[in-house]
């Protein structure tokens, strides 16, 4: 029994219902409304997931005994009587999640005192300073916590916080909590397994600069299993993070705004046997050799995001290992006398038999962007190398306001395509510079209902 209730002209959701329901007939929104909040009455005993926001028309006062997660988001009729009687009517609430209400002292007290709330979400708001304490102590008690926009009167995490009970951290924009106590708040946490650390749009200031590296001890996060980080660091930084991840565990990672060099590649060796999606698209510097390093190193890999790599570092380096891979985004840079390292780049391409898609990236520096030294698809180049990916279903060319990705296909690899890669259902972006030749390949693709926008 599942499905969604959705209601005109409010905003409650619910995410049961019953399957094989008649279709309800709509003569106009007052009485859709009607109709929707009827059945939801009737079938309130299937509801384990409400979501109200906006006017929602009493659905708050209806009895659910089986709900387990409550979402209030921007409630017109909101006051902390109705929050603390909603805690009272519905005693299996596992799962809260705020959206532009204040979290009062009598709220903090209620929460604490619930028997069975675990996962606690808050979007905006103000934790002051008196009632910091009774804040962290319900932290205390949750296995899942998600922080965004939140505002602390008063930083520092009390001495004595222990929250080694969460077992997943989100926290995005906690502009009023300093970067030094966002890593002590880490530091509470031993037994997570997910983390996410985001502030989009910070500049390089003292603060971020001079982060201790040496706070984390290695190994900390020992169960850490899924680890973003969209924020600045330095290099050292980054390997400091890295070695704080105890090895062994560590399946997904995307990391943005980070710089990665040398130090933050030899730490990321830690993980290599059992990383199986890495995303690094929005990461300000990503080497050559790190990406290489990732494509030779990671058996269990199955996406990849990645930013430039040279084609000598590629064809010059080990084998790639990553035979598992299905997601591959990358750009391949060659240098003026180095067009004939195609084949070589399409022969490793080649080995990736199981890869459903490719995207080919735009180097993110424009000087570097060429005509003649990207990977060209052509036959010539070596493209019927590729007859080996067989479960390729996207080809994807980047596109831009500044550049595109145009491999200068011609009619010859066009047919090529559509006689070995049976499953292709997806062709991307601009096939060829020139606009007739580009027009034509894309009426090829068509006539074969394969997708071209």
């Amino acid at each position: 029994m599942h499905g969604a209730f959705k209601f005109p002209r409010c905003g409650g959701t619910c995410s049961s219902r019953t399957d094989g329901e008649p279709p309800i007939t709509r003569t106009n929104p007052l009485t859709a409304r009607s109709d929707l909040t009827r059945d939801l009455y009737r079938h309130r005993h299937l509801i384990h997931d409400l979501s109200l926001s906006g006017d929602t028309a009493g659905l708050e006062n209806y009895n659910y005994p089986n709900l387990r997660r409550l979402g209030l988001h921007n409630i017109l009729s909101y006051t902390e009587d109705l929050f603390l009687e909603l805690l009272k009517t519905f005693p299996s609430l596992v799962e809260l999640e705020f959206t532009g209400h204040k979290l009062s002292l009598p709220t903090l007290l209620a929460l604490s005192a619930h028997p069975c709330i675990a996962n606690l979400s808050l979007n905006g708001g103000v934790i002051k300073a008196m009632d910091a304490p009774i804040f962290w102590e319900v932290c205390g008690k949750l296995e899942s916590l998600l922080l965004h926009g939140v505002s602390f009167e008063n930083g520092a995490i009390p001495e004595g916080v222990v929250l080694d009970r969460l077992h997943n951290l989100r926290i995005f924009y906690l502009k009023t909590l300093a970067i030094s106590d966002q890593l002590d708040l880490l530091l509470r946490c031993p037994n997570l397994r997910v983390l996410h650390w985001m502030e989009f749009g910070t500049d390089n200031s003292n603060e971020y600069l001079n982060l201790d590296k040496d706070r984390i001890p290695e190994g900390y996060w020992h169960c850490l299993q899924e680890l973003e980080i969209q924020r600045y660091f330095q290099d050292k930084q980054v390997a400091s993070i890295f070695r704080g991840v105890g090895s062994g565990n560590l399946v997904n990672m995307t990391l943005g705004d980070c710089h990665l060099g040398e130090q933050a590649t030899k730490a990321l060796g830690l993980h290599h046997a059992t990383l199986v999606e890495l995303d690094l698209w929005e990461c300000r510097s990503v080497s050559s050799t790190f990406s290489r390093d990732v494509l030779s190193s990671c058996p269990r890999l199955k996406t990849l995001h990645t930013q430039a790599v040279l084609a000598r570092d590629v064809v010059n380096g080990g084998p790639w290992v990553c035979q598992q891979l299905q997601t591959l985004a990358i750009c391949f840079l060659f240098g003026e006398l180095e067009l004939d390292l195609q084949h070589g780049i399409f022969g490793r391409l080649s080995t990736l038999t199981r890869l459903e898609f490719l995207l080919m990236r735009i180097p993110s520096d424009d000087e570097s962007f060429e005509r003649g030294r990207i990977l060209e698809f052509r036959l010539e180049n070596g493209l019927e190398q590729l007859a080996t990916l067989q479960q390729l279903t996207t080809m994807d060319f980047e596109e831009s306001e500044v550049n595109v990705y145009a491999p200068q296909m011609g009619k010859h690899e066009a047919g090529w395509m559509l006689a070995n890669w049976k499953k292709l259902r997806s062709i991307l972006g601009v096939l060829n510079d020139d606009p007739s030749t580009d027009s034509k390949l894309m009426s090829m693709f068509k006539i074969f209902d394969i997708n071209t926008f």
